[in-house]
């Protein structure tokens, strides 16, 4: 009893941190970690079963995405892309964000979101003020659509990566099942929004001028670019056939990191500002307290609870909203942590495995309603307030995404109930 009060209290302190958004979250989750593993709370908080805690999986292909995407960036590959979108549009604030809105969605579908919105994130700044236009309006809509990409696949958003580790689902299943509802959402989202900024008065003599720029001039390096572009490809097509090759998904990442690194003549050192180590302690320190709290027995009376729900259309129902709610108010991440071992639990009593998608979608689409649903909302908002000097409200955010997070809340409620009782 003594154990699960303490795995309780560090488990919701954790939760406090995130919440209060309090500097060095990261370092303090990690700390929390650790000390459920000083206070021998779970007998397996030790190092030598380090690998039965921490899921190694997720973090060995965050961190090798993380070095190859350092590398690219650096032949200006991804800032071609953003001009492009831009020139696109040809001065037409419409097609303009609609385009941004699908280019982000694309990069997001491969990449971290959070890398491509640290991409993204000055175009959209740049685009606002050729437009005179508020650019906290494009910076929501960045964060949505980054979100939305992410959801597409198992290696856009650290909470699908965590699913697809725990699950063992494949990277294709990841996209036949999820990618055509995230083009839909992303649809109705670009028919929304790009259609509601176009409204406000807007500069065309600012945004022509923007879109005059030649995207080639952004590349630093063609030769560099074209091998990490074919590295990158081969990760990606190693992603899809990882269960037929019998390869773990970290090691197919790490492989193209260490070859990215090769090619460029660069070291470990040389990438390691451009790796998100924060996200990876972070990572590391939820996921010991998560098993603390398993293993006290707390997740599984939880998992009990919901399993009281016998209809199951009822159920893939409840945990698509139910989820979304926990990772708008908690964050993403830590709500996929929290749900993975629910998830198997209900698995376990006979529940169906397409619960799995009903988790990712539910949690990939509440992360858009509040400016602390994600890691990605938090760096975008702290990016406007850095580079604009604009604040983001918390009313502000949730206003603008409410009407499209309840659409699409709607239609994957539909959705995973339907391939639920398909079986498919």
């Amino acid at each position: 009893m003594v154990k699960q009060i303490l795995a309780l209290c560090l488990y919701f302190g954790a939760y406090y941190v995130i919440l209060s958004r309090a500097q060095r979250t990261s370092v303090k989750v990690f700390l929390l970690g650790l000390i459920a593993a000083v206070l021998k709370i779970s007998e397996s908080l030790t190092m030598e079963n380090i690998s039965h805690v921490v899921d190694f999986n997720t973090i060995g292909l965050l961190l090798g995405m993380m070095i190859i995407v350092a590398v690219l960036k650096a032949t200006g590959f991804f800032q071609m892309a953003s001009i492009y979108a831009v020139r696109l549009g040809k001065g037409e604030l419409k097609k303009t964000v609609a385009l941004l809105m699908i280019f982000i969605a694309m990069l997001s579908a491969v990449l971290d979101n959070v890398t491509t919105l640290l991409i993204f994130a000055p175009i959209l700044f740049l685009v606002s003020d050729a437009a005179e236009i508020d650019p906290s309006r494009l910076l929501v809509l960045g964060v949505i659509a980054s979100n939305i990409g992410g959801m597409a696949t198992m290696i856009g958003d650290p909470p699908s990566i965590v699913i697809g580790s725990a699950s063992g689902l494949s990277f294709v299943s990841f996209i036949v099942h999820l990618a055509p509802v995230s083009l839909l959402i992303l649809l109705i989202a670009v028919r929304m929004f790009s259609g509601t900024v176009s409204k406000e008065h807007v500069s065309e003599a600012g945004l022509k001028n923007l879109a005059a720029t030649d995207p080639r001039q952004a590349v630093t390096d063609k030769k560099l670019l074209v091998k990490i572009a074919l590295v990158f490809l081969a990760t990606i097509l190693g992603f899809a056939f990882h269960q037929v090759l019998e390869i773990d998904l970290a090691l197919i990442a790490l492989l193209g990191a260490a070859l990215s690194l090769v090619l460029a003549g660069k070291s470990f050192e040389d990438v390691a500002k451009e790796i998100e180590w924060d996200t990876l302690f972070f990572f590391m320190g939820l996921f010991s307290l998560t098993h603390a709290v398993q293993v006290t027995g707390t997740l599984d009376r939880f998992a009990s609870l919901i399993s009281n729900v016998h209809y199951v259309p009822v159920l893939f129902i409840v945990l698509t909203w139910l989820s979304a709610a926990m990772a708008s108010l908690l964050s993403a991440v830590p709500t996929a942590i929290t749900l993975v071992p629910v998830i198997k639990y209900l698995i376990g009593l006979g529940y169906p495995v397409q619960l799995w998608w009903t988790l990712a979608l539910g949690i990939g689409l509440g992360a858009n309603l509040t400016p602390i649903g994600a890691a990605v909302n938090i760096v975008g908002v702290s990016l406007l307030k850095k580079f604009t000097g604009k604040s983001l409200s918390f009313r502000d955010f949730f206003q603008t995404s409410l009407p499209l997070v309840l659409i699409a809340l709607t239609i994957s409620s539909v959705y995973s109930l339907l391939i639920g009782l398909l079986g498919w």
